[in-house]
């Protein structure tokens, strides 16, 4: 193998440090979702996707972004978030409480693509049926 076909492997591995990473982003939208914040919910699930795609080959990322682009097309349709809806005492309109409905939706599916994108790239909750520790 030549210099230019030489594979260069970082001498640390930043590992652990994507998956504390994401484990905040995690908190976090779990957090910004219950509080109603949207718009937070949103970016920090824009965030995620940012921690794992990096782990997709070209033609997967291709494929995947895809997928990911239509929640947010989706999400453009409805016009902005309106995060914890109105304050006070003020009681919201059927439009309004209609359009947050949609707008949950299409985030908890998001954050559903992600998670299973996570399990995909190997750094989610799926392991490996012959492990180490499998003493049968």
């Amino acid at each position: 193998m030549d210099e230019k076909e030489e594979k260069k492997i970082s001498k640390y591995s930043s590992g652990i440090n994507i998956i504390m990473r994401l484990d905040i982003l995690w908190k976090d939208a779990h957090n910004h979702s219950r509080n109603g914040l949207f718009a937070k919910w949103n970016a920090d699930l824009d965030r995620i996707w940012c921690e794992l795609a990096r782990d997709l080959d070209d033609d997967e990322f291709k494929e995947k972004k895809k997928e990911f682009d239509k929640f947010d097309e989706d999400l453009k349709k409805l016009k902005g978030f309106e995060d914890n809806a109105l304050s006070g005492f003020e009681k919201l309109s059927k439009e309004q409480i209609e359009k947050r409905d949609k707008q949950y939706r299409i985030l908890m599916d998001k954050e559903l693509f992600l998670r299973r994108l996570e399990n995909y790239v190997g750094k989610g909750t799926t392991w490996d049926e012959e492990s180490e520790y499998d003493f049968d």
